[in-house]
């Protein structure tokens, strides 16, 4: 039995209805009788926030379950999915899925900057006409990509476009990806970090990436460089963010992810008075967020379920 926990808009039903050519599809919302009934034989989960779809007696029954074997999330990244809620299954994000759409906002931001857009708009606003604004020329650039994955990948052949030349970096420093000029592991984070005019931050969270981005990164960056993070927001230290931007006008940065917010069942607030530094912008975590991205998103993860479902039948361990 494949169990949809969270409530899918109809284009998303329609879609996720076509899983049922490897079994019976169950909307968890439309069952509100058997529930326990349904989750003891659920084989697949497919979720969006586990903790508010099920109550915690549901939690429970599933980190006993003997027959749960995928967890799958729509979202990207699973870091709100804690460890002892499925301990025996495999918990997958639906990495790559929002990747050609959070590329549009990355290149939005950088762009932003480069060409200095708002600072030009306000001085015409005033009725002043200042050719001397600099505008940053990406041809020829570098950038530093912090995370080589799905979305990393596809920042690099946008950049590619632009004529710019691309550090990356992943968890191996290969690739097959013919966009990239070099590609390291976070052991030479930097180099990557000091050689790039601007540096996009698409890593996932984890023990290893958090605060990654703290006082001493920063001053290894070029004073000019251009930071961008669709990430998550605890990769980069917030205190020390500040302080440096702070420090360092010229450096700019901008962010659509945050410390705490309401993606993830948080208060959205800031620790430090950002929004009142020049060199400050964000967006309230919606890069990913556009009338097609629904759809977008559940193909994506019901054409990689598929996958995953008929290798985990065939009795291999990782079920790709």
């Amino acid at each position: 039995m494949i169990t949809v926990t969270y409530k899918p808009r109809p284009e998303e039903k329609e879609i996720l209805i076509g899983l049922e050519e490897l079994g019976k599809v169950v909307f968890l919302d439309n069952n509100y009788h058997n529930r326990k009934d349904i989750l003891e034989n659920t084989e697949v989960l497919i979720t969006l926030f586990p903790d508010k779809e099920l109550s915690q007696d549901e939690l429970f029954l599933l980190s006993n379950s003997k027959i749960l074997k995928i967890v799958q999330c729509i979202l990207s990244g699973t870091d709100h999915i804690k460890k002892d809620w499925f301990p025996n299954s495999l918990v997958v994000g639906n990495s790559g899925a929002y990747s050609s759409i959070i590329v549009e906002h990355v290149f939005a931001f950088i762009l932003f900057w480069s060409k200095n857009l708002l600072v030009n708009y306000h001085k015409l606003k005033q009725g002043i006409y200042d050719q001397n604004i600099g505008n940053v020329l990406l041809n020829g650039k570098n950038i530093g990509i912090i995370g080589f994955g799905g979305i990393g990948s596809e920042v690099a052949r946008i950049a590619k476009a632009f004529n710019m030349r691309v550090l990356a970096i992943n968890t191996t420093g290969k690739t097959d990806i013919q966009y990239v000029d070099e590609i390291y592991t976070l052991e030479n984070l930097n180099y990557v970090l000091a050689n790039s005019d601007f540096v996009i931050i698409a890593l996932p969270l984890n023990e290893k990436t958090e605060n990654l981005i703290n006082y001493d990164k920063l001053c290894i960056m070029k004073k000019s460089a251009i930071l961008v993070n669709v990430g998550r927001g605890p990769i980069i230290n917030q205190r020390d963010l500040y302080y440096f931007l702070k420090d360092n006008p010229d450096f700019r940065c901008a962010l659509d992810v945050w410390w705490s917010e309401p993606a993830f069942n948080q208060e959205f607030k800031l620790d430090y008075p950002f929004f009142e530094l020049p060199n400050f912008w964000g967006s309230p975590h919606n890069s990913a967020l556009t009338p097609e991205t629904f759809s977008i998103r559940t193909k994506y993860l019901v054409e990689n379920l598929k996958l995953r479902i008929i290798n985990m039948r065939k009795g291999e361990n990782q079920y790709v």
